[in-house]
């Protein structure tokens, strides 16, 4: 690397991520052989397992005793190869769907109590709705989000709400007794509803993918200018973005599902204001 372009790199986290490269290649370090494999100071290399152990990045195996990374790790990497594959796979069909709406059409991944927009394919009105890659949002706010929470596995639907309260104070009983009755609805309907919660003007229908497994891997939905919503658009969208998630969860194999809905119901209440 060019000396000038070295500059630019931060050596606290070169650092960092050299011992999370050292640890990685056996189970557990006592501190001595960690402190001899990097040849870093001692003090540096305490402070940095801190931090790591802080962020679940490490543990001790016991008080005083050897260190050892976390599956925090392997998550993370299941997660990056998940959602590169995820793209690849279903980039066709997303693409159809907007051929078919012509509107923007997301896909989405939950990452801690956000939504996480993993790829775009937009349409060619000039007001629409677009995200950079990478853009997150509120999960209990979204249509994304709620699709996604109403098929996590019931611990992992507990320990959501657990961070989410954590996270932000203003989230109350109240609060959450409504979602609850929100993904109550998408477990039955087998599709999410954002009325303007999240974006003034925006209004978002979604619907889950699944994989062989019969686990939701990710999200499908269209977010449209209430200005451009009627019942010919409302009724196309409630009808084709299903049928893209469920195409698009054929092609993980995933065991069919049965889901149903009011289709004039719901659109009348997405195009009233």
């Amino acid at each position: 690397m060019p000396q000038n372009e070295k500059y630019y790199m931060m050596r606290s986290l070169e650092k960092a991520l050299f011992v999370i490269e050292t640890m990685a290649t056996q189970s557990n370090w006592t501190l001595k052989a960690l402190n001899a494999a990097c040849s870093i100071p001692k003090g540096t290399l305490q402070r940095i397992l801190r931090t790591l152990e802080e962020l679940g990045y490490v543990r001790q195996v016991e008080r005083g005793g050897s260190y050892a990374l976390t599956l925090k790790f392997h998550k993370l990497g299941k997660q990056i190869v998940s959602q590169s594959n995820i793209v690849s796979m279903l980039r066709p069909v997303l693409q159809g769907l907007r051929d078919k709406v012509n509107e923007t059409v997301n896909l989405s991944v939950l990452s801690d109590v956000e939504m996480v927009v993993i790829h775009q394919t937009t349409s060619n009105h000039a007001l629409r709705m677009d995200s950079i890659i990478g853009t997150s949002f509120p999960a209990y706010l979204s249509a994304s989000g709620k699709v996604f929470l109403a098929f996590l596995p019931e611990d992992e639907l507990r320990n959501f709400i657990r961070e989410l309260r954590s996270s932000d104070a203003a989230i109350d009983t109240d609060k959450i007794n409504i979602l609850y009755k929100e993904i109550t609805a998408v477990r039955e309907q087998g599709i999410g509803l954002d009325f303007e919660e999240l974006f003034k003007g925006i209004r978002c229908i979604a619907a889950p993918v699944f994989d062989d497994l019969g686990k939701i891997v990710a999200t499908i939905s269209c977010s449209v200018p209430t200005v451009r919503l009627d019942q010919t658009l409302s009724q196309k969208l409630l009808q084709e973005i299903p049928l893209a998630a469920v195409e698009a969860s054929k092609l993980f194999e995933a065991p069919p599902r049965s889901f149903s809905f009011d289709l004039h119901a719901i659109a009348d209440a997405l195009v009233n204001p």
